[in-house]
């Protein structure tokens, strides 16, 4: 199950610049570096960095959708969705919500503590992908914006 531009509009608050409403956004990054075709880019402004100023190489390199944070557009880009929202860290999170309210029958594990908590994930998941379709974080990504990343690659996942 995948998003629509709308649902992303509806959870967020966000603005559809140029695009359409009902465009199905599966892959998501925040990471123009892992861009493919038809990806939805992320732009995370963070306080070293803005991927807002990133976002034309993310259409360049495929994007179909960009994800903004109250950036002005000067120019149309064919056949590409452009929101515009108040927060991009605030949309992702909110963004997954409405992925995973989508899955709200999956199973979820969580690992606390302060030590080992990866290799017991990469454990755990190792035991648990011999019967079942699962999803796992990438290295230790359980932060604000890495777990959020990972729910949005939820697919057919049990």
């Amino acid at each position: 199950m995948n998003l629509k531009i709308k649902d992303i509009l509806k959870c967020t608050g966000g603005k559809l610049i140029q695009g359409d409403e009902n465009y199905e956004c599966e892959n998501f990054t925040n990471d123009t570096r892992k861009i493919e075709k038809g990806d939805t880019y992320i732009a995370i402004k963070g306080e070293k960095f803005d991927g807002n100023i990133f976002f034309e190489e993310a259409i360049e390199k495929g994007a179909d959708t960009v994800i903004l944070e109250n950036k002005k557009i000067e120019k149309k880009y064919e056949n590409k969705n452009i929101i515009i929202v108040d927060d991009t860290k605030k949309a992702l999170q909110q963004i997954a919500t409405a992925k995973r309210n989508l899955y709200k029958d999956l199973i979820v594990v969580g690992i606390t503590g302060s030590v080992g908590k990866t290799s017991t994930k990469d454990m755990i998941y190792s035991v648990l992908s011999q019967k079942y379709k699962t999803l796992k974080t990438e290295g230790n990504f359980n932060n604000d914006i890495g777990l959020p990343l990972t729910i949005l690659k939820l697919r057919k996942h049990e």
